[in-house]
């Protein structure tokens, strides 16, 4: 093969690359396109209010709430607010940008947010994982409960009041965390503030779910 074909060969091949590319890329916004329409019907349904423009005022109030987990820095996409199960509550889609060594990747989750109707502790917790295990080793201390040894086993606890907490957590609510692990709760400014990480909502089964377990939680924190 001459160094023409060569040329020819070698560019006809970058130029398929290219479409393949544009191809696959179009597919995959039709897909999500598809996707978020799903996730309109789901909310209409429900009788939600959806909005991808946020306001400074309400942006600002949604960070101070977030701030509680770090989550302020990410990139609000969508906001929908509505009543369930007689809470208010707000669904927030974020968006996040994760550096892994050459590779970016961007995250998509989504947080519920629902103010209670009583004071309580600000408070973290968090499905334990691998780096809890060495946070331990390096004196990191969570709360522990020796009366729900599944519920210690699960999550980490903390917060700047571990006695106020301990006094909170009533067995009620210490069961209902046992029996939903993987779930990112706080509570901040009398808010409740929960997610499953990197996961955005858009299916009917998937946001009722989401919606029960947490008006499901406020309630029991109300009633605590």
């Amino acid at each position: 093969m001459s160094s023409w074909e060569w040329i020819v060969f070698a560019g006809s091949l970058s130029l398929s690359f290219v479409i393949a590319g544009i191809v696959i890329l179009k597919a995959i916004a039709r897909q999500n396109q598809a996707k978020t329409n799903d996730r309109l019907e789901v909310l209409h349904k429900l009788n939600f209010q959806f909005t991808t423009k946020i306001d400074a005022e309400k942006s600002e109030q949604l960070d101070s709430v977030l701030s509680i987990q770090k989550l302020q820095s990410h990139s609000k996409k969508s906001l929908a607010s509505g009543v369930y199960r007689d809470h208010p509550v707000q669904i927030l889609n974020l968006e996040s940008l994760i550096f892994t060594g050459n590779a970016v990747i961007t995250v998509r989750q989504s947080v519920g947010i629902i103010p209670l109707n009583r004071s309580v502790p600000e408070m973290i917790i968090t499905p334990k994982n691998v780096l809890h295990g060495l946070g331990k080793l390096f004196g990191s201390k969570s709360l522990s409960f020796s009366t729900h040894p599944d519920f210690s086993r699960k999550y980490t606890v903390k917060g700047p009041k571990p006695e106020l907490i301990e006094d909170f957590m009533t067995p009620q609510v210490l069961e209902f965390f046992e029996a939903r692990p993987g779930i990112f709760w706080a509570v901040s400014k009398n808010t409740l503030l929960y997610f499953n990480s990197a996961k955005e909502l858009f299916s009917f089964a998937d946001i009722e779910r989401f919606l029960k377990r947490g008006t499901r939680l406020a309630s029991h924190l109300n009633k605590s």
